[in-house]
């Protein structure tokens, strides 16, 4: 019996980046439809989080598309969503500590923002962004409209196809019976939260398994599947779509 969730199957995994790269592709053909189906956003802001080692290019398409259906949009603006050379991740306690880092980043830039627009923002994640947007809207509730998490891994980073290879990359010589997931995985569980939190998630994601993909149930949680590869969350079109009509009804 496993001790915790399984990563996505390995055929997955390599497929990742083809399907990743057929998906954008057939979101790049239909963006004319799809801008024409979703237009008539409110105008409200939204601030647009990337994953780990993605910088706000890599949501281009996604910025693109809620603008020209009606959104005032916004990237984070920290350049490539890393850690310091010095603060390499080697186990979950880093890992924590810089989803802490990344947290209050966030923080910081929704309240600027919520000081120049005055209204209240709603934040899209992608993977390591949705736990930041939702670990922030935890603190500042009062100036975060809803959330919206793209396959976000909430739960065990075990359950994801890149722990393994992380560990190996960054040279982790820790074993993993003496971490402690305790902390990481408590925010799962979080109860204090009371911003409307919607998790889009793919079972056939290649890196976040679907067991560590969701929330705790809790009365303000939506939990959404579409079909969609990891990397192309921010460009599926099933993604805008169904981004496009939660911000709807907001």
């Amino acid at each position: 019996m496993n001790a915790h969730p399984l990563p996505p199957s390995l055929s997955l995994a390599l497929s990742e980046l083809p399907r990743a790269g057929l998906e954008t592709g057939l979101s790049v053909l239909r963006l004319p439809r799809l801008i024409r189906q979703h237009r008539g956003g409110d105008g409200h802001p939204v601030l647009v989080l990337p994953g780990y080692g993605a910088a706000d290019g890599a949501t281009r398409l996604l910025q693109y598309f809620l603008r020209k259906i009606g959104y005032a949009v916004y990237g984070l603006e920290l350049g490539r969503n890393l850690e310091a050379a010095e603060d390499r991740i080697r186990s979950i306690d880093d890992a924590t500590r810089f989803r802490e880092t990344m947290t209050r980043a966030v923080i910081e830039r929704v309240e600027t923002l919520h000081r120049d627009v005055e209204q209240p923002l709603s934040l899209i994640g992608w993977s390591m962004g949705g736990l930041y947007a939702h670990d922030a809207s935890g603190h500042i509730p009062e100036k975060v409209r809803q959330v919206i998490t793209l396959g976000s891994p909430f739960g065990d980073p075990r359950g994801t196809s890149l722990f393994m290879l992380m560990r190996r990359l960054s040279g982790s010589e820790v074993p993993l019976e003496e971490q402690d997931f305790d902390g990481w995985l408590q925010r799962a569980q979080r109860s204090d939260a009371s911003v409307r939190t919607h998790v889009v998630y793919s079972k056939r994601d290649g890196i976040v398994g679907d067991g560590v993909a969701k929330l705790a149930t809790m009365d303000h949680v939506i939990h959404v599947e579409i079909d969609s590869s990891h990397v192309a969350f921010p460009s599926n079109s099933l993604a805008l779509a169904t981004i496009a009509e939660i911000l709807k009804s907001a």
